[in-house]
């Protein structure tokens, strides 16, 4: 019954990712999160950023004590696509929708403030900028 909002920083292939997240734990092994994504990602002679909304789903696997848990997730993702050429001087947007799964680990510092790392696989349909990617966050959230 408890709530968490975080930021988070992440690395995916060829640029960085940062969020803001929403996590609403509804009972003892599933919780439900939203979170507003931001990423630049740099090719050889483009770049995109992208901004994205991502509602997730998180069923904790095991946890160990009462500080470290541990979630399998998947979620939807949907957002746009803001493409920039160095050699052209258009700019595209393109929209996009795909989906994540992966793990999370999260760990209380206090009964107040949380860390936690993502590992997600992600798969994109509409997307110039690719079909799939991975995506490490690590991030800091506060619970109340």
């Amino acid at each position: 019954g408890s709530k968490a909002i975080g930021l988070n920083a992440g690395y995916v292939k060829n640029g960085f990712n940062i969020s803001s997240r929403i996590t609403l734990y509804q009972n003892n092994n599933i919780a439900l999160r939203g979170s507003l994504d931001f990423e630049l990602v740099k090719f050889d002679i483009s770049k995109a950023s992208i901004v994205s909304a991502n509602p997730e789903f998180m069923y904790a696997l095991f946890a160990l004590g009462d500080g470290l848990f541990f979630s399998a997730k998947g979620g939807f993702l949907t957002g746009v696509e803001f493409i920039s050429n160095s050699v052209l001087v258009q700019k595209e947007s393109q929209f996009f929708v795909g989906e994540n799964i992966g793990l999370c680990g999260e760990y209380f510092i206090t009964n107040k403030i949380m860390l936690n790392l993502d590992l997600d696989q992600r798969f994109f349909q509409l997307s110039k900028v690719g079909k799939a990617s991975y995506i490490i966050k690590l991030g800091i959230n506060l619970n109340f």
